[in-house]
């Protein structure tokens, strides 16, 4: 119960966005009585959701008169419930529909053990944890580690510099397309810069592990490692503070985070080197939960085929 009740959404946004990716909803309208509606808009404006009019006469009565009605269905596995009052007999584009305020809080309950949303491979979102330089007292063994790490990061740091580059210029073309002339113009001559922020990047990039996410949700996420230099520093129980969590199209995310499981990957080839490290998030502040959310919101729009 304690898990639900931290599911449940209050922001009037969010809620929004969230009715929006629903399709057939489910009402209860007590005595074992139950009819299927849909949403088939919503009214941020006004504050008001329609549903469509249903074939029965009898349970169309019976929505308006039932005083609470109790709205659930699954969402990609989620489980999703609100309640409605004040149900009326409207007309929405010429046709008789119900409407009823937005709910103040909607359930959206995806824990992640029982729920979670693949990440693109192709375009990968990624978590970058800084390495802390060891100090004259720090173990042989962590110095070790460390000069092993980095070692590897600076064999891969070509690459690694061409990728962000690339990443950098696709989502420059997405966002121009988009952009007023002003902003053209402005988003131009930022452009130009390029070559500066290529010079920043190796100083950025230059101990910082960067491993690819396998999936995501509000609590935590797995991320792919396949560099046996780094699973040192991927340990169960290890918490490590002021990471970057990349997500394309979106505001990256500082976060904090524990190491919860580590495990071979199933599928790659023998003798080959992958681990799967799954983590939960620290205390993620409300505007961090926010982009996250969103990032998930569109992973699972995609994975059911939404625009």
């Amino acid at each position: 119960m304690k898990d639900e009740d931290s599911s449940i959404l209050h922001n009037r946004a969010m809620i929004v966005n969230n009715l929006s990716m629903l399709d057939q909803i489910t009402a209860d309208l007590g005595g074992g009585e139950s009819i299927s509606v849909s949403i088939i808009a919503i009214n941020y404006k006004e504050g008001t959701l329609i549903l469509d009019y249903g074939s029965s006469d009898y349970f169309n009565k019976k929505l308006v008169s039932t005083p609470y009605v109790k709205f659930s269905t699954r969402f990609n596995g989620i489980k999703v419930a609100f309640t409605g009052d004040k149900i009326s007999l409207v007309k929405y584009e010429g046709n008789p529909a119900f409407s009823m305020p937005i709910p103040s809080s909607l359930l959206w309950y995806n824990r992640r053990d029982c729920y979670r949303v693949n990440t693109p491979i192709t375009n990968p979102s990624i978590c970058e944890i800084a390495l802390v330089a060891p100090k004259e007292d720090s173990a042989e063994e962590y110095t070790e580690a460390y000069n092993n790490a980095i070692s590897l990061i600076k064999e891969q740091l070509p690459a690694k510099i061409e990728k962000v580059l690339l990443a950098r210029k696709e989502a420059f073309i997405r966002a121009y397309e988009k952009m007023t002339l002003t902003n053209k113009i402005k988003a131009r001559l930022e452009q130009k810069n390029s070559a500066a922020y290529a010079d920043d990047l190796e100083e950025q990039l230059s101990n910082l592990i960067r491993l690819n996410l396998h999936d995501i949700s509000l609590t935590g996420f797995s991320m792919k490692n396949e560099d046996r230099a780094f699973s040192y520093f991927l340990m169960p129980e290890t918490i490590y503070e002021n990471c970057t969590l990349v997500m394309p199209d979106h505001d990256n995310v500082n976060i904090s985070f524990q190491i919860v499981t580590k495990s071979p990957m199933i599928g790659f080839k023998r003798g080959t080197f992958s681990e799967l490290v799954g983590v939960k998030f620290r205390e993620l502040k409300p505007m961090e939960e926010s982009i996250v959310l969103r990032y998930v919101q569109d992973l699972e729009r995609k994975n059911a085929g939404i625009s």
